[in-house]
């Protein structure tokens, strides 16, 4: 509950940012049952920045049609008369607080990416689930932190210091309960009331932290629990930390709207695809294209494993292993394993290789292969002595099973050679990896003495069969992608090279 004194120092502060004037019209017609095209057209002619606005949406791929929309009329049409009140007072809203004084410890620009983000996840969200008044949605995602805009303007400090953790909403609450008692989902919802915003917006801010609270049957519980999806999604494509809680995401996804792992990760694809549009749209930048497709290649690695296909997959790779090991007793543990490196060895990888190649051939599913090689070693055993040499490959052995999924196998192949296998796994996925583990040995430092360290790059080839190619056995896969290695040392090592850049060339066929 909001405490008398902070309601007054709220209804007391000028510099709040209120609706203006063209949106204080625009609740009223989304109060008014009444309202009818003309109505709305007449109001939103008195603002042509939303004309332009609402007309750029009506075009955009949100709204796919074969005709163009060229006038408000139609867009209306199109667009429908409560989803163009919403839209209409997003934009409104969106303009007129974007413009307001920015005296606290707000972080703004922060704030408007971290709510356009989430509106922009709602409207995706809401044709995956089949919401209708997705428009609605999409405002009450937009404006679910004003909150956070009242209370930056009545305490100044509140906000200070937080830096990019801005971002997160448990880091807001927490800061705010701690000085405030309340956080600013109340304040939120309390605003709206005074403002007389819709109902459905009003109890949905109010809920956006905590959706459960709504009963079931509550006929504003699914769009609390689009609002709180929506931004949880917006935290995990701003977050900077490198700890993104897929995990936490996909078990609220499955238990809020029953989107499973692979769904999820198809959802996030596609809110990633939507913001260039939205960026469009607003007239602002939301994300770098380079940062919307690291995190996406991120949800993929993140949630590949976890659906149900994989596991069962990774399932029958582990019964596959251990029937191995049943055919070949005489075998110890230690036989299984690199006495250096601790990694699988030659005679190991041979026979799970063929076992993983049938596999992916009985159920048609991608196997993917990739091999490395440390870049000059022979320099490193000849300057500074074997002794170095194998602290070295014990260090790259560690930093190549810090950077796969535990279902990957990782082996020695000799001397500085190792093979990847990564079952049920796409080519995207695997370069993804790749690269991961090339830029990792690039960060790494190697103490070697009298005060140097020195730098061992590595080089990757990758071949991947059943994913749009297919090879007539696992040696030829191999072969394949030790092609490409031999691409990626000629192009300058120190990098990953994809057996299809040297497919076509007279290399593929020495």
């Amino acid at each position: 509950m909001i405490t008398p004194e902070l309601r007054q120092r709220i209804e007391g502060c000028h510099s709040l940012p209120s609706p203006p004037g063209v949106a204080t019209k625009i609740i009223a017609l989304a109060n008014d049952p009444g309202a009818d095209i003309a109505l709305i057209a007449d109001v939103l002619a008195l603002d042509p920045a939303i004309t332009a606005k609402i007309l750029r949406i009506a075009n955009s791929p949100m709204y796919a049609r074969q005709r163009k929309t060229e006038n408000l009329k139609q867009a209306l049409m199109v667009i429908g008369l409560n989803a163009t009140i919403s839209l209409a007072l997003s934009f409104s809203l969106l303009k007129s607080w974007q413009a307001s004084d920015k005296t606290g410890g707000l972080d703004y620009p922060l704030y408007w990416r971290r709510a356009l983000l989430g509106a922009t996840a709602s409207h995706v969200l809401a044709r995956v689930i089949g919401v209708k008044d997705g428009e609605e949605l999409f405002l009450a995602c937009l404006i679910q932190d004003i909150g956070v805009m009242a209370l930056d303007h009545v305490v100044p400090d509140l906000y200070a210091g937080l830096g990019p953790e801005q971002s997160r909403q448990a880091v807001l609450i927490e800061r705010e309960r701690e000085r405030l008692g309340v956080d600013h989902a109340a304040v939120g919802g309390w605003l709206l009331d005074k403002w007389d915003f819709p109902e459905r917006t009003r109890v949905v801010v109010a809920a956006s932290h905590d959706p459960d609270r709504l009963d079931r049957e509550s006929p504003h519980a699914v769009f609390a629990h689009c609002v709180a999806l929506s931004s949880m999604i917006a935290e995990l494509f701003l977050d900077t930390s490198g700890a993104r809680g897929f995990a936490e995401l996909a078990q609220r996804a499955q238990a809020y709207f029953e989107i499973d792992k692979e769904g999820l990760g198809q959802l996030l694809a596609e809110i990633g695809r939507m913001i260039p549009d939205a960026e469009t749209i607003f007239e602002t930048e939301i994300l770098s294209a380079s940062r919307s497709e690291a995190i996406r290649a991120e949800a993929r690695e993140a949630l590949m494993l976890r659906n149900l296909q994989a596991l069962r997959t990774v399932d029958e790779l582990k019964t596959s292993a251990e029937s191995l090991e049943e055919r070949t007793r005489r075998l110890e543990e230690s036989n299984k394993r690199d006495p250096l490196t601790n990694l699988f060895n030659r005679a190991f990888l041979d026979h799970y290789l063929r076992d993983a190649f049938a596999l992916s051939n009985r159920n048609d599913t991608p196997l993917s292969i990739a091999f490395g090689d440390l870049d000059k070693f022979k320099c490193v055993n000849d300057t500074y002595g074997h002794a170095m040499g194998d602290q070295i490959l014990v260090t790259t052995a560690n930093i190549l099973k810090a950077n796969v999924r535990g279902a990957d196998v990782v082996a020695r192949y000799g001397g500085e050679e190792f093979i990847l296998v990564f079952p049920h796994t796409e080519y995207p996925l695997m370069k993804t990896i790749c690269e991961r583990i090339v830029r990792a040995f690039r960060e790494t430092r190697h103490d070697v003495g009298t005060k140097r360290d020195l730098n061992v790059t590595i080089s990757i080839g990758m071949a991947t069969h059943n994913d749009g190619r297919q090879f007539k056995s696992v040696e030829e896969l191999l072969k394949a992608a030790d092609k490409a290695l031999y691409t990626a040392k000629l192009q300058g090592r120190n990098r990953s090279v994809p057996f299809d850049l040297v497919a076509n060339s007279q290399l593929a066929y020495m």
